[in-house]
């Protein structure tokens, strides 16, 4: 009897497999949607990879915009949303790494509530200020805000540019006044009026008012200059000795998928990482692609988090 048990338990488990193979073979049958936590940087990165999967896969992937609240509207929709793989988080460092030092109460957990799929890229930074300001280098931005103290104004639109931004006044030793922004263009349009004097923003949001002169760059936030900015120096180079910071983004399914959708899904994001297309793309927007396994990011994600609680209470930046 107990033979007859164990055979039958093996014949279920072959079954079992088999029948989760053929759900990560049959995905994906109808068009998936691409949540993206933030206009900006991260929208664009959805566009051009859901527009490579879409051709891979002849199913339509549609990018969906929810930003606000620091990716938290977008967070909390996909970890309600049916974990059959046709809804997919497109999120950042804020979403699951700053968030949880930012808010004493959020609801969606960062590890519990997705399952991750895979990075998408890592990058860098811009340090802008509008024209008027009379600082043509981080030197003399510095210079001016210890002369007047908190009389400078910078805006922020999510948890990478306010702790980039927070970390060069710590570093620098300067007060500058903030303001909260709900997405980082209207922090933009605000820096081109002059109702803002500087901000650190993504290399979507400013690059272009910089080629066209409405802006000046003064610096990168990351380690190394960027090939479509060999001129602007990094924060480091600039004068802030050892002021690094990058941001990346990745993609999360809901909890629940199924391993072998989950499988499928990485394995086409990953390829469409790698297209000349995307990587293309993400270095000409100063980063670059950062393809992993679900476990990797994971992984990536826990340490990330602890890194982002320690810049964040070092600012003094206390939850909200």
């Amino acid at each position: 009897m107990i033979g007859s048990w164990l055979r039958g338990l093996a014949l279920a488990a072959v079954v079992l497999h088999g029948a989760a193979h053929a759900q990560g073979d049959a995905f994906p049958s109808k068009p998936i949607r691409f949540v993206v936590c933030c206009t900006g940087f991260p929208e664009a990165v959805a566009r051009v990879v859901a527009e490579q999967v879409t051709e891979a896969t002849k199913q339509q992937v549609v990018v969906d915009p929810k930003p606000g609240a620091n990716g938290i509207l977008a967070a909390e929709y996909v970890a309600k949303a049916p974990p059959d793989g046709y809804t997919v988080l497109i999120g950042t460092n804020s979403t699951h790494a700053a968030n949880q030092s930012l808010y004493k109460q959020l609801n969606y957990d960062y590890v519990k509530d997705f399952v991750p799929l895979t990075a998408l890229s890592q990058g860098a930074l811009m340090l802008a200020v509008n024209p008027s300001l009379p600082a043509k280098n981080v030197a003399e931005l510095t210079a001016l805000a210890r002369k007047d103290p908190g009389k400078l104004v910078y805006g922020y639109a999510s948890s990478s540019t306010r702790a980039a931004m927070e970390q060069y006044k710590q570093m620098a030793g300067v007060q500058i006044q903030d303001i909260p922004y709900k997405t980082l263009p209207q922090a933009t349009t605000d820096l081109l009026g002059g109702r803002l004097d500087l901000m650190i923003g993504d290399m979507v949001s400013l690059p272009p008012h910089v080629q066209s002169g409405k802006l000046r760059a003064l610096a990168v936030t990351g380690p190394k200059r960027m090939a479509a900015f060999p001129d602007v120096p990094t924060l480091d180079e600039a004068g802030v000795t050892g002021y690094v910071l990058t941001f990346w983004l990745g993609a999360w399914a809901p909890a629940g998928t199924p391993p072998a959708v989950v499988q499928k899904l990485n394995e086409m994001i990953v390829a469409a990482l790698k297209s000349p297309r995307v990587t293309e793309f993400l270095v000409k927007a100063g980063s670059e692609p950062f393809p992993t396994t679900s476990a990797e990011l994971m992984k990536f994600q826990v340490s990330e988090q602890q890194k982002w609680n320690r810049i964040l209470t070092t600012a003094g930046i206390q939850p909200e």
